[in-house]
């Protein structure tokens, strides 16, 4: 299963782009700072400029969060696929699960063990509450994991807690 660019790519973009722009504002705001001279104007004007660049600061620390967070998320993501199974003979028994979870682990089979939860709903007679009561015993049980993706859940199914 493909990948396109999505949702949480494009904020990592934006997040990397609010960066380099910050950091170019502290650049020119602390230049600044410095010309001011001493009376009560200057004084005032810098602790203008301290509020501004202690509030820059404030965002390039959250931009630089939620940068380290995606690329701690993607890293997980594919240490994940890492150990993926690649066919269902490699799984042992699934007697153990119900119909509804039995659909659903041998769906992620077969596309490459991650898929959307909107897909499992489009391509099940089940609804979509019917679904995600599954998914959540299959989460629970450490079986498979839901990720939030823009709009969407990216569903991951775990190699080892099958075998």
């Amino acid at each position: 299963m493909t990948m396109r660019y999505n949702q949480s790519s494009m904020e990592n973009i934006s997040s990397h782009f609010i960066v380099v722009l910050s950091s170019f504002m502290v650049i020119l705001l602390t230049g600044r700072a410095i010309i001011v001279d001493g009376t009560e104007k200057g004084v005032f004007i810098m602790i203008m400029y301290s509020l501004v660049l202690t509030s820059i600061g404030i965002i390039i620390g959250i931009n630089l969060t939620r940068i380290y967070s995606t690329k701690k998320q993607i890293n997980a993501s594919t240490t994940q696929h890492e150990e993926l199974p690649t066919s269902i003979s490699s799984i042992s028994d699934l007697s153990r699960f119900n119909s509804s979870e039995q659909f659903i682990i041998n769906f992620l089979l077969d596309n490459d063990c991650q898929c959307w939860q909107s897909d499992l709903v489009k391509k099940s007679n089940m609804t979509d509450s019917k679904i995600s009561r599954s998914l959540t015993k299959l989460e629970s049980s450490g079986i498979i994991s839901r990720v939030r993706d823009g709009m969407g859940k990216r569903v991951n199914l775990y190699k080892m807690k099958l075998l």
